[in-house]
């Protein structure tokens, strides 16, 4: 294997605000984690073909950007389409991973990388939430929680609702559950996602996206009851085990 780390690229910009944090389990999974301003990577016309080429890994973190103007995650979104044209099918199929966390996630699914079929709205409770919720991977699609167990993450969101198309609810719901792609759901509901959904993955495994935040989790003393455990203080919190993954997977191909 290359002495040289893998790359992950994490996106920030006007309302972003968890980039820091993104770019810190990155590098604490491995990673050699740059941060960059959207508006830059515009400017440069960075396109999908470069995007492969210098890096593992594209990540959308959580935050509000450019305030939730339209709808949560609309505007970044056709950033990322129009502005740099980026083909995320693309990516993944070069050997890239994709992970959008809270607001990237909302983001992914207004870019259709999920389906037509599935929408974002807000919690069925209408208001925003900010609390600790225990999620368990579905299935062995997504190369991003493989040999991961229940965990508990935190949630912050207004818009949480994942919500699949009614009229085809069904035939939606089959094609998803054959590909893997229900692959992370709430052990209860907090926001109303239609069949306790926290997360989606597409039909490689490679592009990922969720409402809970696991690097807000990467630490053990990030989490609100760690005194209960004091001898475990310098252990890892479980959402470090996400980026691990994206690691191992990285350098396999490195």
């Amino acid at each position: 294997m290359s002495q040289q780390k893998p790359r992950a690229l994490v996106v920030t910009g006007d309302g972003i605000n968890c980039e820091t944090e993104t770019a810190q389990a990155f590098a604490l999974a491995g990673f050699d984690s740059e941060i960059r301003h959207l508006n830059d990577l515009i400017a440069e016309r960075v396109k999908s073909d470069q995007l492969s080429s210098r890096y593992s890994v594209l990540a959308l973190p959580g935050g509000f950007s450019f305030g939730d103007d339209l709808s949560s995650g609309k505007v970044l979104a056709l950033k990322l389409q129009h502005g740099l044209g980026w083909n995320l099918d693309a990516f993944a199929a070069r050997g890239g991973m994709v992970i959008g966390i809270c607001n990237g996630f909302q983001a992914l699914i207004r870019m259709g990388v999920f389906g037509k079929d599935i929408s974002i709205t807000s919690n069925v409770s209408g208001k925003f939430m900010d609390t600790w919720i225990k999620v368990m991977p579905v299935g062995t699609r997504s190369v991003w929680l493989r040999g991961v167990g229940s965990m508990e993450l935190p949630v912050r969101h207004g818009e949480g609702r994942i919500v699949i198309a009614a009229s085809r609810r069904s035939e939606t719901l089959g094609k998803m559950e054959r590909h893997g792609m229900l692959c992370l759901k709430y052990e209860t509901n907090p926001n109303g996602s239609d069949e306790g959904l926290a997360g989606l993955c597409d039909t490689t495994g490679r592009i990922f996206g969720l409402m809970p935040h696991p690097e807000a989790f990467v630490r053990w003393t990030s989490h609100p009851e760690w005194t209960s455990t004091p001898g475990r203080a310098t252990a890892p919190g479980l959402g470090l085990q996400i980026f691990e993954n994206a690691f191992q997977e990285a350098a396999r191909a490195m």
